[in-house]
This record gives C-alpha cells, sequence and structure tokens, in this order.
C-alpha cells in the first residue's frame, strides 16, 4: 500500500502523522505537487497540477458543453490504467472532493471556477461557461449555470431531487467518476442498472485500499444532497464499506504502521454513520462498539449530582458520560482551543433586523454543573477521534429509539461530555453545538439561544478561520449537515418561531422553493405562491421539481404529468403525487400503478411502500398487500401502523403465529393505542401466549381509562387458566408448587379480572368470569358472592323480554343457586342458603313466565326450584327430629 494513501487518509483526522519519507514520489518518478497541495488545503491549485492534466485539461478535445467535457473525462479514464496513473488518479478525485467539501460543509470560501476545466482554460462555448459566475437573484433569473444545473442532475440518483442550492456541484461529480468508473459503478446516463464487474473491483481496491474508502465517502456525500435515500447508491454503499473494514478495519493485514488503530476506529466510525444514514441503528450498533473496542475506550452513562440552572440550590441526579481507557493516548492531537472556535469558527452574531434583541443569556445552563465528588469528572482529555465516537453514540440514541421527549435527553450526556473538552476540531465542535441547539429548541426557555446558536453554525462556513484543513479533520466522522441542509434547518426554525420574514429570505437565497411555498401557504397567499413558480418556470421550463410543486398549488395532475414528462421518466416525486392524487380520489388501483413506478425507481421509500399496501387492500389484493407492508416495516422498523397492518391480514389468513409476531413490534412503536394493544391481546390468546394477552387486556383498560373491557378476551384467558388447572391435576385451592409458568397466569388472569371489576366499563358478565375464577381456584364463598354481583347487574336490565339477556340471567341464577343446593346436599351449607334459592327461582320464573316459558333454561330453573323444595322440606324434617 502506498505511504501517501495513508497520509491522505490521516490528514482527514488529524494533524499529526508520521510520514514515510517515499510518500511524495510515485512509481514513475513523477513529482507529487498535487499530494503534497492536498496536504497543504490547496485542493484547487492540486487540481490544477500538471499531474491531473492527463484526465482533466483535455486539449485534444474542445467541449462545448458540461456534459460533452464529463463524457471525455470517462474515456480519458478508460486510457490510463497503470498503477502510476490510478495512484494520481486517486489523488485527483480526493482533491475534487474536498474543494466540493470546502464549499458545501467545512469552508472557508475560496475563488473558484464553476467548472473544473476552468482551472486550466478560458470558459468555453457552454451556454453558461464553465468558470462563469450568474447573479445571484432570483425570482425571474436564473440562480444557476447551465453546467451546474446538468451536474445536479447526474447527482440526483434514482429519480430523488438534491436539496436546494449546492455549491460547486461539478467537482462531487468529477470526483464520483474518477473513483466510481474504473469499479464499474457508474451513475451516468441511466447506468445504474448494469451489473458490476466483481474482478474489475477487486483488482482496482486490493493495488489501492484506500480506493473503497474514498469512494463510499463520496457516495455517502452524495446521498447526503439527496431529500431521500436512493437504493441505488445503498446498495454500492454496502459492497464498498466491507471493502473498508477488510483493509483499515481491526482485522487489516495491510502495514499501516502507527495509524493502524486511529485507521480502525475511523473506519468503524463512518461504517456506523452510514447505517444511521439509511436508518439501520441495530447494525450500526455493533460497528460503535468495534471503534470504541479500536481506540481502547469503554463509554457508560452513570448518574452524578448536579444542577442545571444559575439560580438551583438543590443538585439532582443528572446523566453524565464516562470513560475508561485500556490504552494509552492514540498521540493525535485533541483539535484546537474550544473557546477560540466559539468565537473564530461559529461565526458573529446575526445582523438581520428580525433577530435583533435575542439573547443566548438563560438562566438554564449549557451544561449542568456538578457537584465536586459526586461524578462526572473527565478522567482525561479526549481525542478527537473519542469525541467523534461520543457523538456516533448520540446519533445511536437518536436513530434507535422513540422520538419522544425522552430521547434529546439521553442524547444530552454525550454532547455535553464533547463540550466539556477544553480541545476540539472545529466540525466535532459544530457537530455539538448543533445537538445541543436541537435539543434547546424544544424548551422554551432556551429557546433564543437554540436560534442564536443555530444562526452561528450556519454563519461558519464564511468565516476566515480556520484554515481549510484544520476544518476538514474529522469531517467525516460525523453526521454534520451540508450548508443547503443546515440553512433550511435555520429557515424552519425561523418560521417555527413566527420569524416569516427571516426564513422567507432565507428560503430564497438557498433555492429552497418548496419551503417558499410553505411560507405563502400560512400566510395564505397562494396566488403569490403560484407567481413564484411560474415565474421560475419561465427561467427553467423543464425543472421536474418546480412544475410538482405548481401541481401542489394547483391539485392539477395536468403538472404532474409534465414534470415527469420532462425528467424523461425519472421524476420519482411526479409519480408520487399522481399516486396521492389518486387516492384522494379513492382510484385505488390507478393510484397502486403510480406507486409501483415510484417504487420502481427507487424501492427505498418506506411511506411509498405502506401507501401502496393500503391501495392494495382496497383493491383486495391481500398478498401483494402484505408484501408492501413487510417491505415498509423492513426499512422503516418503528412503523407500528405496518407492523399491525401486517398483523391484520395475517389474521385475515388465519395465520395467528405470524400475526402475533407482527403485533408483537407494532406495541413496541405504538404503545398507546388500545387498539393495537387489543389486537395484540386476541392474537395472542389465539396462540397460546397467555401472558401477553392478560398484559393486553390490563393495557387496553388503562389507555381507555377503563371505558374498554375485552370480555371475550377475559373468558378464554379464564377458561385457559382452567384446563391448565386440570392438565396439571390440581383441584380446589391447590397451589401451583413449582410450576412458575402456571403461577404466573393464575396472578395475571387475577389481577385483569380485578382491573376489569373495578373499571368504568365493567360490565355484569366480567362477575361471572370471576366466579368460574374462583370456582376453578376452589374459593367457593367468593364465587357465589361474584355470582351474586353479576345478578344485581343483570337485573337492570330488560331480561325478560330479550332471550339473549334471559338466557345469560338464567344461566348466572342457575350457578348461584346450584351452588346453594350443592352447599347444603354437602352438609356445609345453611337453611338461609336454600330460602335464597327458593324466593330468587321463584321470582324469576314468574317473571319471565309469559315470554320465556318455552325456553329450556325456564324449564331448568323449574327442576332446580322443586329441588331446592324437596331439599328445603327434607332438612325441616330432620331438624324437627333432632328437637324431638
Amino acid at each position: 500500500m502506498a505511504a501517501s494513501e495513508v497520509r491522505l487518509l490521516t490528514a482527514t483526522l488529524s494533524e499529526t502523522s508520521n510520514a514515510p519519507a517515499d510518500v511524495g514520489v510515485t512509481n514513475d518518478g513523477r513529482s507529487a505537487g498535487l499530494f503534497t497541495d492536498v496536504l497543504a488545503g490547496h485542493f484547487a491549485e492540486a487540481l490544477s497540477r500538471y499531474e491531473a492534466q492527463p484526465w482533466l485539461q483535455l486539449k485534444q478535445r474542445p467541449f462545448t458543453s458540461t456534459s460533452d467535457y464529463f463524457q471525455a473525462v470517462e474515456e480519458q479514464i478508460r486510457q490510463h490504467t497503470s498503477a502510476a496513473d490510478s495512484l494520481l488518479q486517486l489523488q485527483a478525485a480526493v482533491a475534487s472532493f474536498l474543494i466540493f467539501i470546502q464549499a458545501n460543509l467545512t469552508g472557508p470560501p475560496a475563488p473558484i471556477p464553476e467548472c473544473p476545466a476552468g482551472l486550466y482554460s478560458h470558459p468555453g462555448n457552454d451556454e453558461v461557461a464553465p468558470g462563469a459566475t450568474t447573479p445571484t437573484s432570483v425570482m425571474g433569473r436564473d440562480t444557476v449555470s447551465n453546467g451546474d444545473r446538468w451536474a445536479r442532475q447526474q447527482l440526483a440518483v434514482d429519480g430523488e431531487e438534491v436539496t436546494g442550492k449546492v455549491r460547486l456541484p461539478q467537482y462531487l461529480l468529477l470526483a464520483r467518476t474518477l473513483l466510481t468508473a474504473p469499479l464499474g459503478l457508474s451513475f451516468m446516463h441511466s447506468k445504474e442498472d448494469e451489473p458490476i464487474d466483481g474482478d474489475q473491483v477487486s483488482e482496482v481496491l486490493t493495488d489501492l485500499p484506500s480506493w473503497s474508502w474514498w469512494t463510499a465517502r463520496v457516495l455517502l456525500t452524495n446521498q447526503r444532497l439527496l431529500n431521500r435515500s436512493a437504493a441505488t447508491l445503498r446498495s454500492a454503499l454496502s459492497m464498498l464499506m466491507p471493502q473498508v473494514l477488510k483493509f483499515f478495519g481491526p482485522e487489516s493485514t495491510l502495514e499501516l504502521g502507527d495509524s493502524r488503530r486511529n485507521l480502525a476506529a475511523a473506519a468503524e466510525l463512518e461504517c456506523a454513520l452510514v447505517e444511521h444514514v439509511y436508518s439501520s441503528p441495530h447494525t450500526a450498533l455493533g460497528h460503535l462498539q468495534a471503534a470504541g473496542q479500536a481506540l481502547g475506550m469503554q463509554t457508560s452513562v452513570e448518574g452524578a449530582m448536579g444542577v442545571r440552572t444559575a439560580h438551583q440550590v438543590d443538585p439532582k441526579a443528572q446523566l453524565v458520560i464516562s470513560t475508561s481507557h485500556i490504552a494509552q493516548d492514540n498521540g493525535y492531537s485533541s483539535g484546537e482551543d474550544s473557546a477560540a472556535l466559539d468565537s473564530m469558527s461559529l461565526g458573529s452574531q446575526a445582523e438581520s433586523s428580525e433577530l435583533k434583541g435575542l439573547t443566548t443569556d438563560s438562566d438554564v445552563l449549557s451544561a449542568p454543573r456538578m457537584v465536586e465528588g459526586s461524578g462526572g469528572a473527565v478522567k482525561r482529555p479526549l481525542g478527537g477521534l473519542e469525541q467523534a465516537v461520543l457523538l456516533g453514540w448520540a446519533q445511536q440514541v437518536k436513530k434507535g429509539t422513540s422520538a419522544d421527549e425522552l430521547q434529546a435527553w439521553q442524547m444530552a450526556p454525550y454532547v455535553e461530555a464533547v463540550l466539556r473538552q477544553q480541545r476540539s476540531h472545529p466540525v466535532i465542535r459544530a457537530s455539538a453545538k448543533l445537538l445541543q441547539a436541537r435539543h434547546e429548541r424544544t424548551r422554551t426557555r432556551t429557546l433564543e439561544r437554540s436560534l442564536m446558536h443555530l444562526q452561528q453554525l450556519a454563519e461558519a462556513p464564511i468565516q476566515p478561520h480556520p484554515p481549510a484543513m484544520a476544518r476538514l479533520r474529522h469531517a467525516f466522522g460525523v453526521l454534520f449537515p451540508l450548508r443547503a441542509a443546515l440553512r433550511k434547518e435555520l429557515g424552519e426554525q425561523l418560521l417555527s418561531t413566527g420569524l416569516v420574514g427571516a426564513a422567507m429570505g432565507l428560503f430564497e437565497e438557498e433555492d429552497l422553493w418548496d419551503s417558499l411555498i410553505i411560507c405563502y401557504r400560512l400566510l395564505h397567499k397562494l396566488p403569490q405562491a403560484q407567481q413564484l413558480v411560474q415565474a421560475r418556470l419561465q427561467v427553467t421550463p423543464d425543472d421536474a421539481s418546480l412544475l410538482c410543486a405548481l401541481g401542489d398549488i394547483t391539485l392539477d395532475d395536468k403538472h404532474y404529468h409534465k414534470a415527469w414528462e420532462v425528467s424523461k421518466g425519472r421524476s420519482t416525486r411526479a409519480q408520487r403525487s399522481l399516486a396521492r392524487s389518486a387516492q384522494r380520489q379513492q382510484h385505488w388501483e390507478e393510484a397502486e400503478g403510480h406507486w409501483e413506478k415510484a417504487l420502481g425507481l427507487n424501492p427505498l421509500f418506506s411511506q411509498g411502500w405502506f401507501a401502496m399496501g393500503y391501495c392494495c387492500m382496497k383493491t383486495h389484493r391481500t398478498q401483494r398487500a402484505l408484501e408492501a407492508f413487510t417491505r415498509c416495516a423492513q426499512q422503516e422498523p418503528d412503523n407500528g401502523e405496518a407492523w399491525n397492518n401486517i398483523a391484520a391480514i395475517h389474521l385475515q389468513l388465519q395465520h395467528a403465529p405470524e400475526a402475533f409476531s407482527a403485533l408483537s413490534e407494532a406495541v413496541k412503536y405504538k404503545r398507546d393505542s388500545w387498539q393495537t394493544w387489543a389486537n395484540y391481546g386476541q392474537a395472542a390468546a389465539q396462540t397460546g401466549n397467555n401472558l401477553p394477552a392478560a398484559r393486553a387486556v390490563q393495557k387496553v383498560m388503562e389507555l381507555t381509562q377503563g371505558q374498554r373491557v375485552e370480555v371475550d378476551m377475559l373468558a378464554v384467558l379464564v377458561q385457559q387458566m382452567q384446563n391448565s388447572r386440570q392438565e396439571h391435576g390440581m383441584q380446589g385451592s391447590d397451589t401451583p408448587g413449582a410450576d412458575h409458568t402456571q403461577q404466573q397466569l393464575e396472578q395475571a388472569v387475577a389481577a385483569a379480572l380485578k382491573a376489569a371489576s373495578a373499571a368504568a366499563g365493567s360490565t355484569p358478565a366480567v362477575w361471572g368470569l370471576y366466579a368460574q375464577y374462583y370456582r376453578s381456584m376452589g374459593f367457593q364463598v367468593s364465587a357465589k358472592e361474584a355470582l351474586l354481583k353479576q345478578i344485581r347487574g343483570l337485573q337492570g336490565s330488560s331480561w325478560q323480554k330479550d332471550s339473549a339477556a334471559f338466557e345469560t340471567y338464567a344461566r348466572a341464577s342457575l350457578q348461584l343457586c346450584q351452588s346453594y343446593v350443592e352447599a347444603v346436599s354437602s352438609g356445609q351449607g345453611t337453611a338461609q342458603n336454600l330460602a335464597s334459592a327458593r324466593m330468587h327461582l321463584r321470582t324469576t320464573l314468574q317473571q319471565a313466565a309469559q315470554t320465556q316459558a318455552e325456553s329450556e333454561l325456564y324449564h331448568q330453573m323449574q327442576e332446580l326450584l322443586q329441588e331446592a323444595e324437596s331439599l328445603e322440606h327434607t332438612e325441616a324434617e330432620k331438624r324437627r327430629a333432632e328437637k324431638s
């Protein structure tokens, strides 16, 4: 492995690096000025050196458009295939990529032509010449050159739109072309579906192992430009990240020198970030743990006493991070002074009139002030990679837990641990500040400070200091948003605080037309929104996203069809909009067809799979609906509605075990839905999972405040418990003994019955089940009391006229009176019991004589009355004989 590859990678981690002597020379003896310029942070100068000219200058072929230029670059790549050429090609790609990162993520701004060809020559004959600039402006004038617009179209993988204004997109496209073309991963000219040549990929990666890492970074950056996940990029990253771990992970066999441990940790960390971007926290967890192990760092969340407000007197328990280090400090720089970064890298206070009067002062502390000796102190300063790992754990909490009010507090200790560091790197510090600002905007007392900090972070890339290379370190180890996305977030926060004018100005600057339209909607100015879109369409009539926006305003499907047409069948938004329009009109088959087309372009859209499943259910295509909901749940495991619908289909198909499995997932994410708990309990009861069923009964009552009682489910549970006792040979008040499961079941059923009997929605049937439970447990007296309560509850109903109500009342009466008779027959009852049975039966028979005399239960009560009277006469004779 070339030493320069290691130097390029470590340069993105720390300024400290032990460079072997041969890093400045390629195999054929050519100067590596390009390489040294990259290390110095002079990326444009590096790309303009003659080492990069074989791919970029292209004197032998004049071009008239940006697309011609990039086609020529691809041809040059195919002609230069030697090992030395490949290394220079890698370095040129890295330089081009870092130009884009400097312009869109880290800063500071630099005067660089829009097209890479502008680094070598005067502008060509493009409609807007490469290297030219266009006036910033707005509604009726173009803010993007034709070359940049074409580059944005190429970066819009799988039909997903690029978000906002992107600075220098041609440099990212150039880096992607230089890195992916030799691997057979061409994303241009609709070649996304071409098969990948595994042998070709293996050969390139074996000669230059860092190629896979830089390619993965470029593709992940491309993904972060898009408004939604792209399946093609996900597939490519799934191929590349294992290669990164193979060459640089903990099990690597390459000679990496002193950088081995840090490169292994960085590789694992970036693998985790890829999984976070694609919402796979379970996979990311293993990578984060491996990153910590590579650094010899163990992290845990503990409690310590501290205060969170300036005037708080009594300390309270606070969550803090505790770190222990198995290995020595890695020797990599911890960065610059944090206080200096806050004053220099985060920018100055905003000058906009809308934000005047706002302040960062608050009596709520940015981080808790810990009581001395209570814990929470950092044992030693953390290096840059260690701080990045802590922020990775914060992202893990965000992606792996439910989005409730506790989530931000669970993330807070990781963020606060980074912010406490006296030295840090610009991007790491900014990432921690951003996470803190997102937390603080959820609280009224810190809302102003959150807004001001977010404003400072959005201004940071235009500040002249620190220099570019210092800002670059660890930029790929954290998920700090690109400039357009960050400014969009700032605009949305301005909008949420009522600063509509400031938000509209920001959205206009960043070409965020959809967000600007939302502002007009909030101001009830839809005609102005329509004029805005039409003005933009006069400049760019083939902009599919604007046509879709016009369709959203006018609710006219013709604009979506035109967007699909001008995009040449590549606009997923057009098909999604057509599908939603068809759903609003309840044209389910038509909507299903549009979702098929949209998901055919990009299947990584969980909401689309869910909507398609719903349409299939409406058209009675049950199997297809099941497949769609399953795809949705696979992509979005925390979608409780998808799991619930999967279960509903399985119940419809009488697949009870599959339904129970799906509902077990659904209740994790829909904990406040009593309907989901009710379905869960029914599936559990059908599959013999009695303990979960009993828990579900109680949750339904808890969530409905006792208004709903699942009597049918309770009946199944009582019967299951009774059958289980019989199977175990238990009679009467026998205890389950060593059978812990049976004991748990009996306790759960008892708790459910107790809660049901006290619930506001309780019915007399609950007391009947209570009586059945008591009888099976051998508590005869309690069973009689429960039956008596059931009868009293039924007496208020019109049971004399309603056959079903009479049947319920008669059965309860027969059970009660039969228990009285049996008790007396066994010598345990009294004469009073027989008298009560006799009077109750006589009264019941008299009231039901006119309407229910032909009923079987009526005749059974007559027979029981005769038996009770006969037994009562016999008992009276016995008592008289005893007295005489």
